[in-house]
C-alpha cells in the first residue's frame, strides 16, 4: 500500500509534503511523490526540478519512510493523480489546495475538485 503526493513546489506542495509524511510514518506506508507539467512545458512553475523531488526522497527515507518519486511529462497534473489512485495499492491520495473566489472557480475551474471526485482512493486536501 502507498500514500501518493500531489506535489509542486510551492507552500501549496510542502505542506501536503509534511502531512503525507507524517501519513506515511504513522501507517507504515510507501510515501510516491507525483509531479507533472500541466502544460507540457519545462518552464511550468508546478514542475519541480528534479534535484528537489530527489530532496524530498532522501528527508523521507532520513525519517524511515520508504519513499519514491515519479514525474509525468505527457499527462496533465490531475489526470496523472487520478490515474494512480486507481493503482491497486493506493491507500490514500494528498493535494494541497489554496482558497479560490467562486468566479475564479467557474472560469478555471478546480482541479482539487476534479481530483476529490474522481479519485478511487480517499483524498485529503491540505491548506498551506
Amino acid at each position: 500500500m502507498s500514500i501518493i503526493l500531489g506535489y509542486v513546489p510551492n507552500e501549496r506542495g510542502e505542506a501536503a509534503y509534511a502531512k503525507a509524511l507524517s501519513l506515511a510514518a504513522d501507517l507504515g506506508q510507501e510515501l510516491v511523490i507525483m509531479n507533472s507539467s500541466g502544460r507540457h512545458s519545462h518552464t511550468d512553475p508546478r514542475l519541480a526540478a528534479a534535484s528537489d523531488l530527489e530532496a524530498l526522497v532522501d528527508r523521507a527515507r532520513a525519517a524511515g519512510i520508504s519513499a519514491r518519486a515519479e514525474r509525468s511529462a505527457g499527462e496533465d497534473g490531475p489526470d496523472a493523480l487520478i490515474q494512480a489512485s486507481h493503482a491497486a495499492d493506493a491507500e490514500m491520495l494528498v493535494i494541497g489546495i489554496r482558497k479560490r473566489s467562486q468566479v475564479g472557480k467557474l472560469l478555471l475551474g478546480s482541479d482539487a475538485q476534479r481530483i476529490l471526485l474522481d479519485a478511487s482512493c480517499p483524498v485529503l486536501a491540505v491548506k498551506a
